[in-house]
């Protein structure tokens, strides 16, 4: 499922990175994949953050990304996708049995598209991150905890605008 999102991450003119990968993993478990990831989330200096996505990247180099051989890589480091490999995900995700897989990763993509660019991945996981929590969808809410959570993201999200964005899409699909 990480893989098939990342593909299209790239397709979309982004970098794979530790960083996305880790956003990619947040989406896809709000998502459905919440009892096959069992990934638990917590802020972070650059959103919600698990730790755990550098182990399953450092298991999948060689074999479906490059340059990932040690788990020591600095967030927004470039990792490479092997090209080839995509088709056997995509066989993967295409066999019955993994129908609720591939649903998943659908609904991600969807709710993802025009939203792949770093900033976009960070507010929106911070954003689903704080309403989530607050079960508040204002945008004074989210501005205070934005504040609160820390200077990085007081100055990163002060446009209300894009907050209002972030907010429409996860109401839009999430709510």
């Amino acid at each position: 499922m990480l893989l098939s999102v990342l593909y299209e991450l790239v397709r979309n003119g982004e970098f794979v990175s530790e960083f996305a990968s880790e956003k990619v993993a947040y989406f896809l478990q709000r998502f459905g994949a919440r009892d096959t990831f069992k990934l638990e989330f917590k802020p972070n200096f650059y959103g919600p953050y698990s730790g755990k996505v550098k182990h399953v990247l450092f298991y999948l180099n060689g074999s479906y990304i490059m340059g990932y051989s040690s788990k020591d890589k600095k967030p927004f480091e470039e990792i490479g996708l092997i090209p080839n490999a995509e088709t056997e995900v995509n066989m993967f995700l295409d066999r019955p049995e993994h129908h609720t897989y591939k649903e998943t990763v659908e609904k991600t993509k969807k709710f993802l598209a025009g939203f792949y660019s770093y900033f976009s991945l960070e507010l929106l996981s911070t954003i689903d991150f704080i309403t989530l929590e607050k079960q508040d969808y204002s945008i004074d809410v989210i501005k205070e905890e934005l504040k609160n959570w820390s200077n990085r993201k007081q100055t990163l999200f002060t446009n209300p605008n894009f907050i209002q964005i972030a907010v429409d899409n996860l109401r839009k699909n999430l709510a």
